[in-house]
């Protein structure tokens, strides 16, 4: 809704224009980045058609933190289409000839930028085609949640320049020993793709009970914990655990995690677009989160139109010289 409210005033020009303005950085991109990012924008720009394209939103934080169960609640929250890279790339892993894919995912590697660029490219592409199909001339949706990417500052500058400017990203805190634990509790269901968890956490100001299938005794969960029988779901389906949730490849993805971290909170920090939250409660945080962010898009809703007004007067002036 605020996004729309934006655009019935502002004409997208203008408001790229004062979007650019107000979030310019001096940032140097790294060695050789600048050559690759400039031939994926050329790529997407050929493949899709951004006027169709809403705001582009992120969730950043640890592998493990929460952040699909959050997208999938804001999802809802704010009529949002919620992009997974890792579930893109899961979805491409299933193809026999992506064998190499296969093993990095479960290796717990970073995935290479210029197959993450082409999952999401190859995505947008069906979304700007139906938003064309509708016939309007606005977004079918409040904005584009990416949750997975990016993970590093050349990744950051990339989507940037390649596609548009992030509009809002929002960063996840939870300790590393809390993500461990809950890993070790994660059940996927097989059939319908539900999830839940085994394992509750109470310390450090940090209360998370266990998501459990509704009806599930303890006996079930140490049987399942010792590998007798699995749980099943509400649906019916068996519960299971992802390989990267290993505990030895789920350290690894933490490490690696922390070492990029740092350039890519700072770098949508100087944009002025960062949020943070700290888990406490899981599932009930997230209410107060998104008072947070509401208050956050009004402001920013306020500061486009009165840019945008400014920018037409200016325009406007000039005419009459």
């Amino acid at each position: 809704a605020f996004y729309n409210f934006v655009v019935a005033l502002v004409p997208r020009q203008e408001r790229m224009g004062a979007l650019q303005s107000s979030n310019c950085s001096s940032a140097a991109s790294d060695g050789g980045s600048s050559s690759s990012s400039s031939s994926i924008r050329r790529r997407v720009t050929v493949q899709t058609d951004t006027d169709h394209l809403p705001p582009i939103w992120v969730i950043l934080g640890p592998p493990g933190s929460g952040k699909g169960t959050y997208a999938d609640w804001l999802k809802k929250r704010f009529h949002l289409v919620h992009l997974s890279t890792g579930d893109l790339a899961r979805e491409a892993a299933q193809d026999p000839a992506n064998e190499e894919l296969r093993r990095i995912m479960n290796a717990g590697e970073l995935l290479p930028d210029s197959l993450i660029i082409d999952l999401l490219q190859q995505r947008l592409v069906k979304l700007s085609a139906v938003s064309r199909a509708a016939g309007g001339q606005r977004p079918v949706t409040t904005a584009l949640l990416l949750d997975g990417f990016p993970r590093t500052e050349t990744q950051a500058q990339l989507l940037d320049e390649a596609l548009q400017p992030v509009s809002l990203a929002v960063r996840i805190h939870l300790a590393d020993k809390h993500i461990l634990a809950k890993l070790r509790g994660r059940r996927m269901c097989k059939e319908c793709g539900n999830g839940f968890n085994t394992v509750g956490i109470d310390e450090d100001g940090v209360v998370m009970p266990p998501i459990l299938p509704e009806g599930t005794t303890q006996a079930q969960i140490e049987a399942d914990a010792t590998g007798v029988e699995p749980l099943r779901c509400t649906c019916g389906g068996l519960l299971g655990r992802r390989k990267d949730d290993d505990p030895a490849v789920a350290a690894f993805r933490l490490e690696k995690h922390h070492a990029t971290e740092g350039p890519v909170v700072e770098f949508y920090k100087k944009q002025g677009v960062l949020l943070e939250h700290h888990v406490k409660r899981g599932l009930e945080d997230m209410e107060g989160l998104a008072k947070v962010m509401e208050g956050y898009l009004q402001q920013r809703a306020r500061d486009a139109t009165a840019a945008a007004v400014a920018l037409t007067g200016q325009a406007q002036l000039r005419s009459k010289l």
